[in-house]
């Protein structure tokens, strides 16, 4: 605002300048920044999926500690028993990965990326504790 009030201040000859300007950028849709920010708008929603719920049974012969996260995050449950089904919800960028890990206790570690457009997974986790596996089901 303070560049438009010092150019309009200078006269009849900055206003006009000022008004010619506004037009050819409202004919052309570069005026008022209304262009870029409609296309980081379109941008930003091609890059965001919808929310995915992910479930994974543990079904190994141990208690772990279960992630699922995306490009920007996620979350963890730790002692997560044989039999237990538990449940996330990530929000990966449309055409990055889900990760799934199982951290058994005392044990090894294994994990499964996958990329998808389904908002619902579900993925076990089985093997030993030295050496886990994780699946997906669906």
């Amino acid at each position: 605002m303070s560049e438009v009030m010092s150019i309009s201040s200078r006269g009849k000859h900055g206003r006009r300048a000022v008004t010619v300007l506004a037009a050819a950028g409202i004919a052309t849709g570069l005026g008022f920044g209304l262009s870029p920010a409609a296309g980081a708008a379109t941008a930003a929603n091609e890059r965001v999926a919808a929310k995915v719920t992910v479930q994974v049974t543990q079904k190994g012969n141990y208690t772990a500690a279960i992630c699922v996260t995306d490009n920007l995050g996620g979350t963890c449950q730790s002692d997560v028993r044989k039999g237990q089904t538990k449940t996330f919800t990530v929000t990966p960028a449309k055409g990055t990965p889900v990760n799934v890990r199982v951290v058994p206790d005392g044990g090894g570690s294994a994990e499964k990326s996958v990329v998808s457009d389904k908002t619902k997974l579900k993925f076990e986790t089985a093997g030993s504790k030295a050496k886990p596996t994780v699946k997906q089901v669906s």
